[in-house]
């Protein structure tokens, strides 16, 4: 096929169509953050797309994933894609696995591929890319979305769970809800990180977390810390996560509440930049922090816990969500 459907970004600085052209990448989860990713990818002319998915479509899928029609619905998503994409760039190879993708199989199969993109939704598959990546050296790029928010990462030599941790087992987009604009935002971002890394890798933003919320309008970006990613793993001590029952136990708890809007919460708590978490000047007290649903909350805690040696540090499980319900009286 002729490269002058690419010529566009030819013009841009530093940009090696041929190096796009000979390249490989993984994408895991061919859903909502990965049908746009596998789309602007072979949009911009990668060589090679390896599509891991186990999921059949399902009308759910419909409103977020906009490739998928409703004659398409009960067969496989990779084959479903793969269809339109050997229509779109006959000349892109494509490799299928309709199949769940473990440690074992990324190992293997992630081997050949130059960069990886995490299009799933659940926290064991995101360890599992996570683990194999740091073992084979893998870049790969992370993305996640919840309602009207997400995030992404381009992470080389460090670890998503030296800063997200463990991650908490949260609701689905069929049971929490999402815009569904929102996973073709983040999964076209994860495609343009992609493509930055591999046509210049040398100037691809490494290890910076975008995040956005459309709800409240932020937009922000900033570099995970490296201090704390390359430090060792957090001591042993209490849990991570507490309950509110749990909570009313601890003596001189500080709420920090990381919500930047919504009512206030039952408790005296102080509201904190979650973004700006790597900078607090933390007080002796014991920490309580608090955001929407508890996941945020919970990452930030176990990277302060890394970061200073402290296990004081709780987030309240459930977020503000949980604990502003729980505080309703019967109806009537």
């Amino acid at each position: 096929m002729s490269l002058a459907r690419y010529r566009a970004q030819w013009l841009l600085p530093a940009w090696d169509q041929e190096r796009l052209l000979q390249s490989t990448a993984l994408v895991v989860g061919v859903g909502g953050l990965g049908v746009p990713a596998a789309l602007y990818l072979a949009a911009m002319g990668l060589g090679h797309l390896v599509l891991v998915d186990p999921d059949t479509v399902a009308e759910e899928n419909l409103h977020r994933q906009p490739l998928y029609t409703p004659p398409d619905v009960g067969q496989p998503k990779v084959e479903v894609l793969a269809r339109y994409l050997q229509r779109f760039r006959p000349d892109l190879r494509l490799t299928l696995h309709a199949r769940w993708a473990d440690e074992t199989f990324l190992r293997e199969t992630g081997q050949g591929a130059d960069i990886w993109l995490d299009g799933t939704d659940n926290a064991p598959s995101r360890l599992a890319i996570d683990a194999a990546a740091q073992a084979l050296g893998k870049p790969w790029v992370y993305g996640a979305i919840f309602q009207w928010e997400g995030q992404a990462a381009l992470l080389e030599g460090v670890s998503y769970r030296a800063f997200f941790g463990e991650g908490t087992t949260g609701p689905s987009c069929s049971e929490a809800g999402v815009a569904g604009a929102v996973p073709g935002i983040i999964g076209s971002l994860q495609a343009a990180l992609a493509a930055r890394y591999l046509t210049d890798p040398a100037h691809a933003p490494k290890n910076r977390l975008f995040r956005i919320d459309l709800a409240t309008g932020l937009w922000e970006s900033y570099t995970l810390a490296s201090s704390l990613l390359a430090a060792a793993p957090p001591p042993v001590g209490p849990p991570l996560e507490l309950s509110l029952q749990a909570a009313q136990q601890i003596p001189s708890l500080e709420w920090i509440d990381l919500r930047e809007e919504g009512p206030p919460l039952p408790y005296p708590a102080h509201r904190w930049p979650w973004y700006q978490w790597d900078s607090w000047r933390l007080p002796d007290r014991p920490l309580l922090l608090v955001c929407q649903q508890g996941r945020q909350s919970r990452q930030i805690a176990f990277a302060l816990r890394k970061k200073t040696g402290r296990t004081d540090i709780y987030s309240l499980q459930g977020g503000a969500a949980a604990l502003l319900a729980s505080q309703k009286g019967p109806s009537t």
